[in-house]
């Protein structure tokens, strides 16, 4: 099971972290990944033993950054 970790600000001092459903495949995760990614969200994949590394390298200092701000 995978599901898509999105995070994004609304204006608020800290940003927003969800958690979407869980998909039964890795594929069907990386699917809703792609598509959020495209709308500019931070995003990345978990699985149900743990963090998945996404393809966005920069995710990590992203959300870093956006904790700072």
């Amino acid at each position: 099971m995978f599901r898509v970790k999105t995070t994004y600000r609304n204006g608020t001092e800290r940003p927003i972290i969800e958690h979407g459903p869980w998909h039964p495949t890795r594929k069907e995760a990386e699917y809703w990944a792609e598509t959020l990614r495209e709308f500019g969200y931070v995003v990345e994949i978990e699985s149900q033993h743990g963090k998945i590394e996404a393809k966005d390298d920069n995710a990590d200092l992203a959300a870093a950054l956006a904790g700072m701000a």
